[in-house]
């Protein structure tokens, strides 16, 4: 997060850019409440995660597997499913994404992609919230990279499940109310994804193996201590 909510630039107030939160795909999934800390058209609109905090720009990555236009015959309009390894990302890009579009169209699944992109929730017809993201920055890249972001993503959801509740405690008590729970059961799955590195491939991944299993043994002790509820129903988005 910006370390102030605004700055001054040639005698101008400008909104900081927010810094990327790395969530799962599990997480963002259901964070499907939206909400603006001020009424100024140009505020930013936040998604709250389960977890506690609130996140206006996500840092994700995965497998791409899947590419398809579903726009119009004179418009495209790309949607990409990225998989992690606790659910899907779908990202959207059209005319106002025009380099992540021309990134897309050069993708061949399966590959590796790096996404950093602003969540945006959408009502469907039978009346489910489901989220999407906005892609303003992509790219390919290689499995330890990926690796190393499962890695980082599951150690900030920790610290979120650990700390939301005193770092940000109207946001985690907000996202208690809409989600039914305290988010705690994402400690569980932050070492999912740590057992997962473990299993794989050890040449693949410059992590060092001690330091996946010191951090698995603290998602297994935060998953032990806290009640570790599961949410009664995730938010998918279907094909």
């Amino acid at each position: 997060m910006a370390t102030s909510d605004s700055q001054s630039q040639q005698g101008t107030t400008v909104p900081d850019r927010e810094v990327a939160k790395h969530v799962f795909a599990a997480e963002l999934n259901e964070a499907t409440y939206t909400f603006k800390t001020s009424q100024d058209e140009r505020a930013p609109v936040y998604v709250a995660l389960p977890t506690g905090v609130r996140a206006n720009r996500v840092c994700v990555m995965g497998t791409v597997t899947d590419v398809e236009d579903v726009g119009t015959d004179d418009q495209e309009y790309l949607r990409v499913r990225v998989v992690d390894p606790t659910g899907t990302f779908w990202v959207y890009a059209g005319q106002y994404q025009h380099e992540a579009l021309k990134k897309f169209k050069k993708i061949q699944p399966p590959e590796f992609l790096a996404v950093i992109g602003k969540p945006r929730t959408y009502k469907t017809d039978d009346g489910r919230i489901n989220v999407s993201l906005v892609p303003e920055d992509v790219g390919v890249v290689d499995i330890s990279t990926r690796d190393i972001w499962v890695f980082e993503a599951a150690r900030r959801t920790l610290e979120r499940v650990e700390s939301a509740q005193e770092t940000s405690p109207k946001v985690a008590a907000l996202a208690r109310e809409q989600y039914g729970h305290d988010g705690s059961y994402f400690a569980h799955v932050a070492a999912f994804t740590l057992q997962n590195l473990l299993d794989g491939d050890e040449s693949a991944t410059e992590l060092d193996a001690e330091t996946i299993e010191e951090r698995l043994e603290e998602a297994e002790a935060k998953g032990d201590d806290v009640d570790g509820e599961e949410p009664e129903q995730e938010t998918l988005i279907e094909d």
